[in-house]
C-alpha cells in the first residue's frame, strides 16, 4: 500500500467562543482554540505518534495530537476496503488552545495494517488561515 493510500487526513476545524479579541492564552483570534481531527480509510488502523503544530508566531506545539485516528467500520463487515468513506466526518482530535493561525503541521504516523511509518509535512496556506478567522453562521 503506498503512502498516498494511507495518507492520514488532516481537518482544521473552529471552535468559536462567540467573543472577539485575545484569548486567555494571548492569541489574537475570535475563538479560543482550533482543532486538528483525523481519520483514516476503511479498516486501516493508524496510530499518530505525533501532530506538531507551529503557529504564525513561530510558537511550536508538540504533540498536539496523537493517538489512534478515527477509522469508520462498515456494518457487518461488507464495506469496500478500497478509498475513503462517502462521509468521513471530522475525524479524531484536539483543540489547540494558546496557539495563533497554524503556519505548518508536522504529522508522524504509523500503519497498524503493514510495518511502516509515515510523516507528512504539511504548510498550510494563507487563504486557509483566512478562511479560519471568517465568520461563519452556524447551526448549534
Amino acid at each position: 500500500m503506498n503512502r498516498l493510500g494511507l495518507a492520514v487526513m488532516l481537518t482544521l476545524s473552529l471552535f468559536t467562543s462567540g467573543c472577539a479579541g485575545t484569548n486567555d492564552y494571548g492569541a489574537k483570534l475570535p475563538y479560543d482554540a482550533w482543532r486538528l481531527g483525523f481519520f483514516a480509510p476503511d479498516y486501516m488502523e493508524v496510530w499518530i505518534e505525533t501532530a506538531d503544530a507551529v503557529d504564525t508566531n513561530d510558537r511550536w506545539f508538540k504533540r498536539a495530537m496523537s493517538g489512534v485516528s478515527s477509522i469508520s467500520s462498515p456494518s457487518n463487515l461488507k464495506g469496500n476496503p478500497r478509498g475513503w468513506p462517502q462521509n468521513p466526518g471530522d475525524g479524531k482530535g484536539k483543540y489547540v488552545y494558546g496557539a495563533d493561525l497554524p503556519r505548518f503541521i508536522y504529522v508522524r504516523w504509523q500503519s497498524l495494517a503493514e510495518p511502516q511509518t509515515y510523516y507528512a509535512y504539511i504548510e498550510i496556506p494563507e487563504s486557509a488561515r483566512e478562511l479560519m478567522v471568517k465568520g461563519e453562521r452556524a447551526y448549534c
